[in-house]
């Protein structure tokens, strides 16, 4: 579907109470013949990071990113 150009993901310096926020930012391209929109691609992939580092069990609240980039035609 997409290949990853780069990741970013820190804890941030905000005092959000009751929260250890981890923010990832995340940047993909979108792979020929795939035909899906940026928005869906964007949703499927930020449901999939957040609830993947949720089932791990670590006391975090995942916040992400995703930005689906095009190559020059």
């Amino acid at each position: 579907m997409v290949k990853l150009v780069e990741a970013n993901v820190r804890f941030t310096q905000a005092n959000i109470k009751g929260q250890n926020t981890l923010l990832g930012v995340v940047y993909v391209q979108r792979q020929a013949g795939i035909t899906q929109s940026a928005e869906e691609i964007r949703d499927r992939l930020t449901r999939a990071i957040q609830t993947h580092l949720l089932e791990q069990g670590f006391n975090v609240t995942p916040l992400s990113d995703v930005s689906v980039l095009e190559a020059p035609r």
